[in-house]
């Protein structure tokens, strides 16, 4: 019974629940490299990269937790600030860039 538990709780946290990213910060020499890296990564047009690189912060959506640790990681390689972000799964936050 336990391990059902456990299967079932790895299957949502791992694939079905929506993860979000948040880029804070890409670095200018790195944009042309990133807005391609982004348009494979997120499966997005190269204008949604684009923007997604110009207007930082940004909050993007991925598929999963594996997508969204591979996004970051990414990110990071490439000098960028990011970050998994953590919503309750009922909040559904609004993608694109961030207001303050």
């Amino acid at each position: 019974m336990v391990t059902i538990l456990l299967a079932v709780l790895a299957w949502w946290f791992l694939w079905k629940k929506t993860y979000y990213v948040r880029i804070d910060l890409v670095p200018e020499d790195q944009r042309q490299v990133l807005q391609q890296a982004l348009k494979i990564e997120l499966e997005t047009t190269l204008r949604n990269a684009i923007e997604i690189t110009n207007e930082t912060p940004y909050l993007v959506s991925v598929n999963n937790y594996f997508d969204a640790r591979s996004l970051v990681k990414l990110l990071q390689q490439h000098q960028s600030v990011a970050a998994i972000t953590w919503h309750w799964v009922w909040a559904k936050p609004e993608v694109g860039p961030i207001k303050s």
